[in-house]
């Protein structure tokens, strides 16, 4: 999976990258194929905004958030993606076939 860092109008701190890293990573438990994660982290005055793009085969999610503190604001859009991610993990899990019943005579 390919992580791409960028920052808006402000050096993004290698301690940052450390921990984005480490917490996307954790989404490979979710066996969707993601191919690619793109995470945009802004600054506007006092907000701090952080968005985050997932690409995978045949997926696409997005989660956009602010706070006043850029780790709080991945935070939440960390939270609402892996949100996404299990409910989509959900689906594909309750439409596979669980096995074959066999009758016997």
């Amino acid at each position: 999976m390919e992580i791409d860092i960028s920052g808006r109008h402000f050096q993004v701190a290698e301690a940052l990258k450390d921990t984005i890293t480490e917490k996307i990573e954790k989404l490979d438990k979710y066996r969707l194929k993601l191919e690619s994660v793109h995470v945009i982290l802004s600054v506007e005055k006092f907000r701090h905004i952080a968005e985050v793009t997932l690409l995978g085969k045949q997926l696409r999610f997005t989660a956009k958030e602010e706070s006043v503190d850029m780790y709080a604001a991945f935070d939440k859009c960390f939270g609402n993606i892996q949100l996404q991610l299990r409910r989509k993990h959900d689906k594909v899990k309750d439409h596979k076939v669980r096995g074959k019943i066999v009758e016997k005579d």
